[in-house]
């Protein structure tokens, strides 16, 4: 971890008494001493960097330069009038700040300096390969409309701690077990590019969301076909899926309309649930409690319908 193991303090031990005695002071530890980097200001952005800061990280950075826009204000209630044209990363900042003061909350003004970075957290961008070529974890994800997407790339090996329980043989109490476990995650560009076998969409839909393959296909388009407009960003989607080889009807023109429709545009609902599960995923990568998502999840608010898989 990056922040030179700074022991948590008296004031501390109090302020997060209900999850040390979820977790443990080890993984509250590992919570105080680490630091993260979201990049890309969004309304899942808000909802995951509240749960970690509320949680008790040592450091959060933020960078989005870009200005707040009137838009802006219809789904990201922290900011206001008062805040159009201020950069993004610098006011969400000083809201968070206020939420945890123990928590060091800072807007960045370049990516180039991001030493000691123990996790980044790509919104919208796909900037998960240049991290792994770094050799820092990375999640990439994003909300739009009603869906929502998760990836988690935690390098070749990532080693976590597995709890369960069993009964003692003479007294019969249940006692806690604890094994060391070491989870193998896939890059992004590979995931993207991986051929699914199944035979037909029925056999091949009882181990996939069909909503998996439309966000790998949306997680991998480029600022200028997003530009395009929507009958671009439709025919981007179908192309990418021709790519795959899947079977014929297995991603139906209903979910493509859906998310056609959706692209663009934020749904708070639905955002705060990505969000919500994007905090609980970065805390069992920090912890080391439990293994994070390997390697997709996605989220169809229409159904309230959270799928992970591994591609």
């Amino acid at each position: 971890m990056s922040q030179h193991n700074r022991v948590i303090s008296k004031e501390e031990e109090a302020l997060y008494d209900r999850q040390i005695r979820l977790w443990g002071m080890e993984a509250q530890s590992r919570l105080r001493n680490c630091s993260i980097l979201f990049i890309g200001v969004k309304t899942v952005t808000l909802e995951a960097c509240k749960n970690l800061v509320l949680g008790g990280i040592g450091r959060l950075s933020i960078y989005d330069p870009q200005p707040i826009t009137r838009l802006d204000l219809e789904t990201q209630y922290y900011f206001n009038e008062s805040h159009i044209s201020q950069p993004k990363d610098k006011v969400l900042a000083e809201k968070l700040a206020v939420l945890n003061p123990l928590v060091d909350i800072r807007a960045i003004s370049s990516l180039d300096d991001v030493a000691g970075v123990d996790l980044v957290v790509s919104i919208g961008q796909q900037t998960a390969g240049e991290w792994r070529q770094k050799g820092v974890k990375s999640i990439l994800a994003d909300s739009f409309g009603l869906f929502g997407y998760i990836f988690v790339d935690c390098l070749n090996a990532h080693e976590y701690i597995e709890e369960g329980r069993t009964k003692d043989a003479k007294t019969g109490e249940s006692e806690v077990v604890r094994s060391s476990k070491v989870a193998t995650y896939k890059s992004f560009e590979e995931s993207v590019k991986v051929k699914v076998a199944g035979g037909n969409a029925l056999r091949l839909a009882r181990k996939y969301s069909p909503l998996v393959f439309v966000c790998q296909a949306l997680a991998t388009m480029d600022e200028r076909v997003q530009a395009e407009g929507e009958l671009e960003v439709s025919q981007f989607i179908r192309d990418a899926l021709e790519r795959r080889e899947l079977p014929q009807g297995f991603v139906g023109d209903e979910l493509l309309e859906r998310v056609q429709a959706s692209w663009g545009t934020e749904f708070v609902p639905s955002a705060a649930v990505v969000g919500g599960t994007l905090a609980q995923e970065v805390l069992k990568i920090i912890t080391l409690k439990d293994m994070p998502a390997n390697n997709w999840f996605t989220y169809d608010g229409l159904v309230s319908e959270g799928i992970t898989c591994m591609l």
